[in-house]
């Protein structure tokens, strides 16, 4: 099996979005359940679509990640084909730093074949997180496993991901937490 790079990619999203807008589901309502939790108001594929400075700025970070695509490209000795995009967008803060508009699926947990991958709450056309559905068809053919997990309230609301959850450096127990009792 090749190695294959992931790359977040608000380009892709947007042709998801226009896709699924050309279906007629320009309605779907994104972050169904966590509207407080990420500081949102119903938000659609259309609200999405029609939102010109979310645009602009998706624009930058695309030439951005794009860039780098480049390098990494010409550095791993990557073929256009080992590179999957998946969908993504972006927010600019104050600074200009790039803060994912949704959960970012790119920042996953890989354990084996298994990826532990924070549920995106995009929009529901079909019953489905049209996200989800993606990226289930970009990854389970190479016979990984896609598993979804919420973590917006634990961590993207704090600009994390549930990646982040891994990094965390830990004591062990004073005790040998086996032989406790409850």
């Amino acid at each position: 099996q090749r190695f294959r790079m992931l790359l977040a990619s608000p380009a892709a999203c947007y042709r998801l979005f226009r896709e699924k807008q050309k279906e007629g589901q320009g309605e779907a309502t994104m972050f169904k359940g966590k509207g407080t939790a990420l500081n949102t108001k119903r938000v659609t594929i259309n609200k999405v679509l029609s939102n010109d400075i979310l645009a602009q700025q998706n624009q930058y970070v695309q030439r951005c990640i794009d860039w780098n695509r480049d390098i990494l490209k010409k550095e791993l000795g990557l073929l256009e084909e080992d590179i999957i995009d998946l969908p993504a967008l972006f927010k600019l803060d104050k600074q200009g730093k790039a803060i994912p508009y949704f959960p970012n699926t790119v920042t996953m947990m890989v354990l084996g074949r298994d990826l532990g991958i924070p549920k995106p709450f995009g929009p529901v056309a079909g019953g489905e997180c049209c996200l989800e559905r993606r990226i289930r068809t970009l990854l389970e053919p190479l016979g990984l496993c896609c598993r979804f997990l919420e973590d917006v309230a634990s961590y993207h609301g704090s600009l994390g991901e549930v990646r982040c959850s891994t990094s965390i450096q830990r004591r062990p127990f004073a005790f040998k937490w086996w032989h406790f009792m409850p």
